[in-house]
C-alpha cells in the first residue's frame, strides 16, 4: 500500500455513494430502533452490498500492471486496513462487557457468533445456532449483524480472481477473451436463480450465506465495468436527476415494502435496482451538479455515509445491551442508545477508522507487511475474547454466578452433588434408565447424576431442544419425529425388560420466555380454542401409542406431570442491572390456582393415559414446586428454576428425594421386593 494509491483513490471519490450509505445505514438503525418505522429497513444492508461491488471494483481496476499475487495482496491488505481495526475493537470491547452481565446459554451462542466473526465466518455460526434472522434469539446476540460483513469478506475471497480475468481477458478477441467478459454476468445469473429456488427452500441459508447473496455484490461491480466501457453513464442533468430519483423511489419502496418471508429474492431486487440507479446518478460525468443528485452530497449526510460502517458495528450491540439491562421500550432508553450509538460510532471511526487508514506507518509498508502483522493482530484480538469469554465465571457481575445452585447441566458441579439425600441402600446396580425428550430432559441433569453416583442406576440421555416427546399438546414436526424414531429404535436394539424410559418434556404453554413476556390472555385463550383442542386429541393419540409401543418391549414407562411455569425469567431479572426491564414486571410468582387450571386439559389427557395403560408412572412434582397458594421461582432465596419453566440446580436437588421415592415405588413395589 502506497501514498501514490491512496492520492489515486482520493481524485475518484465520489461523494453521492457515501449520501447513498447514509440512507442505508440509517434505514438499518431504525429498522432495528422500530420495525414498524420502516418495516423494510433491514434492506438497507442490500444497498450496502451493491455498494461494496462497485466501490471495490474501482478499487481493483487501479491495479492493472501487476502480476496475480501482487494484485491479491495488495487487495487484501488494503481490505484488512479497512475493515479489520473497527471490527476487532468492537468485538472485544462489546464481548467482555457481555461477559460481564449475560449468563452463560446466552452467552454461549454469543461467543461463538464473536469468534466466527473474526474470520468473517459468523453468517455459518449463525446457520449453525439454527437462529434465523427474524427470531427472537436474534435480537439478543450482539454480534447477528455481523453475518453482512461476513458475506461480504466470503465475497472478497473470490472476486479479485474473476476480476483479475476480466482486467486480463477483456479485449482478446478470442474465447478467452468471451470467457473473461462473461464470466461474471454468468455468475450474477446464476446466484440470483439459486437465491429464487434457496428463498423458499431454506429461507435462513438464502438469508445469511454467500451464494444467494452473490448477486447483489455482482450487480454493483457490473454496473462498474459497463461505466468503465461508458456504458449507462448518466450525461445530461435530467438523466443524472432522473436515475437518481427512480433510484431513492425504489430504494424506498424496499425499506417500505419488503417481506422477511420472500427475502432476498424477490423483495431485495427493489433496493438493489435502486442503489444501481442512485449510483449511476451520482457518477454522472455530465460535468454539473443538478438540485436533486446535490441531496447525496449534502456535507451531513455525506459525513454520516462516510462513519457509517461504525455505526453499522457499534449500534446493534448497544441496542442490544439496552434491550438486555434496562428494555428499550421507554423514550428516555432510545434517546440515550442513540446518543451513545452516536459517541461509540464517532469514537470508532475518528480515533480507529481514520486515524489507521492514514497512518504513514501503515501507508510506508509493503502490502506483505500489512496482511501478515493484521492476521496476526486478529488471531491475538481472537485469542484474547476466547480467554474473556472462557473466564465467564470468574468475570460475570450475574447471580447466575453461583453455577452450583442455577445451572442443572455442568458436569464440574456433579461431584459435590454425591452427598445421599435419602437413605436408601445403593440397590439399583445394574439397573439402567434411558431420559429422552426436549431441552426439559437435559434441565434433569443433576438430579440424574446424582441418581447414578448415588444409587448406581446407568442414565443415558437423549435430548433435542424444541422437541418435547408426548407433551400431549401437540404432535412433534417432522425433524422431531425423526428424531423420536431413531431414538427409539437405538432404545428398542439396547434396552432389557424392566428399564425405564423417563419422557421428560415441557407440558405446559408458555406463559413468556427468557426474551419477552407473553400476553396471559391471549395464552389462555389460544389454549381454549378448538385448534388446541383438536392438536391436543392428536397428541393424545401420539403418546398412547408411543407408550403402547414401549411397554410392549417390556420397558416401564415414566413421564413427569406438568410443572409451573413463570412470566419472568429469573436468571435475567434477579440481577441489579436488570431488574427494571419491562420482561421483569411481571415478578416470580403465579397463582397457584391459576396454575392448577391451566394444566387441567393435560392432567386430562394423562389421566386417560393411565386408564389405558395401569403400568404408567407419572411423576407430579408440582405439590413439591409449588406447596402453598403462590407458586414461586424461588426457595428461600434460592432458585427453584432457572428460566420461566427449565429447573435451576437447586430445583433439581429439591426434587430428588420425591424422584427417587418414586424409583423405589416403580422397581421395588414392596417392602419384600
Amino acid at each position: 500500500m502506497s501514498l501514490e494509491h491512496v492520492k489515486r483513490q482520493k481524485t475518484s471519490y465520489i461523494p453521492g455513494i457515501d449520501g447513498l450509505r447514509a440512507i442505508a445505514v440509517l434505514s438499518v438503525i431504525l429498522f432495528h430502533l422500530d420495525s414498524s418505522i420502516l418495516p423494510g429497513g433491514f434492506s438497507g444492508v442490500d444497498v450496502f452490498f451493491v455498494i461494496s461491488g462497485y466501490v471495490v471494483s474501482g478499487s481493483l481496476a487501479r491495479e492493472t500492471e501487476t502480476t496475480f499475487l501482487r494484485f491479491v495482496v495488495n487487495f487484501y491488505a488494503r481490505r484488512i486496513v479497512r475493515i479489520y481495526p473497527a471490527l476487532t475493537v468492537c468485538i472485544v470491547l462489546v464481548g467482555l462487557l457481555q461477559t460481564l452481565i449475560v449468563s452463560p446459554p446466552g452467552l454461549k451462542i454469543l461467543a461463538e457468533t464473536a469468534m466466527s466473526a473474526f474470520f468473517g465466518l459468523s453468517n455459518f455460526a449463525l446457520i449453525w445456532f439454527n437462529d434465523g434472522y427474524f427470531s427472537p434469539q436474534v435480537e439478543f446476540n450482539t454480534f447477528t449483524h455481523t453475518w453482512s460483513l461476513a458475506v461480504e469478506e466470503q465475497f472478497y475471497l473470490v472476486f479479485p480472481i474473476i476480476f483479475f480475468v476480466w482486467l486480463k481477458g477483456r479485449k482478446r478477441k478470442d474465447a478467452v477473451g468471451v470467457f473473461a467478459n462473461w464470466l461474471l454476468a454468468i455468475l450474477l445469473t446464476v446466484s440470483l436463480l439459486y437465491s429464487w429456488f434457496e428463498t423458499t427452500a431454506a429461507p435462513d441459508h438464502a438469508f445469511y450465506l454467500l451464494p444467494s447473496r452473490f448477486w447483489e455484490l455482482a450487480c454493483g461491480a457490473m454496473l462498474f465495468k459497463l461505466h468503465k466501457k461508458n456504458i449507462l453513464l448518466a450525461r445530461s442533468e435530467i438523466i443524472t436527476s432522473g436515475c437518481v430519483v427512480i433510484g431513492l423511489v425504489l430504494v424506498g419502496l424496499g425499506f417500505i415494502f419488503s417481506d422477511p418471508k420472500s427475502f432476498p429474492f424477490p423483495w431485495a431486487m427493489l433496493s438493489v435496482v435502486g442503489a444501481l440507479f442512485v449510483i449511476a446518478g451520482a457518477v454522472s460525468h455530465s460535468g454539473r451538479v443538478s438540485a436533486i443528485s446535490g441531496i447525496l452530497d449534502n456535507r451531513v449526510i455525506v459525513y454520516v455515509g462516510k462513519m457509517s460502517y461504525s455505526l453499522y458495528l457499534w449500534h446493534w450491540p448497544i441496542l442490544v445491551i439496552f434491550k438486555w439491562t434496562v428494555g428499550l421500550e421507554k423514550p428516555l432508553a432510545i434517546i440515550a442508545a442513540i446518543t451513545l450509538t452516536a459517541l461509540m460510532s464517532a469514537f470508532s471511526y475518528h480515533v480507529v477508522e481514520k486515524p489507521i487508514r492514514r497512518s504513514n506507518f501503515v501507508l510506508s509498508r509493503s502490502d506483505w507487511y500489512i496482511v501478515s502483522r493484521g492476521l496476526g493482530i486478529i488471531v491475538l484480538c481472537f485469542a484474547f475474547s476466547g480467554v474473556v469469554f472462557m473466564a465467564q465465571p470468574y468475570l460475570s457481575l450475574s447471580v447466575t454466578k453461583d453455577r452450583h445452585n442455577w445451572y442443572p447441566y455442568h458436569p464440574e458441579l456433579w461431584p459435590s452433588d454425591s452427598k445421599t439425600t435419602l437413605a436408601v441402600p445403593k440397590t439399583f446396580d445394574g439397573r439402567r434408565m434411558f431420559v429422552l425428550g426436549d431441552s426439559h430432559t437435559e434441565a434433569y441433569s443433576t438430579m440424574l447424576h446424582k441418581l447414578t453416583v448415588e444409587q448406581g442406576v446407568e442414565v443415558q440421555q437423549y435430548t433435542k431442544s424444541g422437541c418435547p416427546i408426548a407433551n400431549l399438546l401437540k404432535s412433534p414436526n417432522p425433524e422431531c419425529s425423526l428424531f423420536i424414531q431413531q431414538v427409539l429404535s437405538k432404545i428398542e436394539r439396547v434396552a432389557k425388560p424392566n428399564d425405564i424410559v423417563f419422557l421428560a418434556s415441557l407440558r405446559m404453554t408458555r406463559l413468556g420466555n427468557a426474551f419477552e413476556a407473553l400476553n396471559e390472555s391471549d395464552v389462555v385463550a389460544k389454549q381454549l380454542s378448538s385448534d388446541s383442542t383438536a392438536e391436543r386429541l392428536v397428541a393424545l393419540r401420539t403418546a398412547d401409542n408411543l407408550i403402547a409401543k414401549l411397554e410392549k418391549a417390556s420397558l416401564i414407562v415414566v413421564i413427569d406431570a406438568p410443572k409451573p411455569v413463570f412470566k419472568s425469567p429469573p436468571f435475567r431479572c434477579s440481577d441489579w442491572f436488570n431488574f427494571s426491564n419491562p420482561i421483569c414486571t411481571s415478578g416470580f410468582t403465579m397463582k397457584r390456582s391459576f396454575l392448577l387450571e391451566y394444566r387441567k386439559p393435560v392432567m386430562k389427557s394423562l389421566d386417560i393415559l393411565m386408564r389405558n395403560h395401569p403400568n404408567l408412572a407419572v411423576w407430579d412434582t408440582f405439590p413439591i414446586l409449588c406447596p402453598s397458594d403462590t407458586c414461586s421461582a424461588f426457595e428461600n432465596k434460592l432458585p427453584l428454576f432457572f428460566d420461566v419453566d427449565h429447573l435451576s440446580g437447586h430445583g433439581n436437588r429439591v426434587l430428588y428425594p420425591s424422584f427417587l421415592s418414586m424409583l423405589i415405588s416403580v422397581w421395588h413395589p414392596n417392602p419384600s421386593g
